[in-house]
């Protein structure tokens, strides 16, 4: 459980680095790197939330078993 919790972390880090990398890199402002750049981080974001469910989900379940 807590490498899930870490590597959820680590991806939605990742995310907020690219984006925010992409909106301040000068050079990215009129490129075509910069829409890839922010497809990156919102499908590392959106893995992050699938995970972030799953481990809410996996406590609940694992709650229930206990109680």
């Amino acid at each position: 459980m807590k490498n899930k919790v870490k590597r959820t972390v680590l991806m939605l880090l990742v995310a907020v680095i690219l984006f925010s990398a992409s909106m301040v890199i000068p050079a990215l402002h009129n490129s075509k790197w910069k829409d890839l750049v922010q497809g990156g981080a919102l499908g590392l974001t959106l893995a992050g939330i699938i995970s972030i469910v799953t481990l809410v989900i996996d406590y609940l379940r694992e709650s229930k078993r206990g109680a």
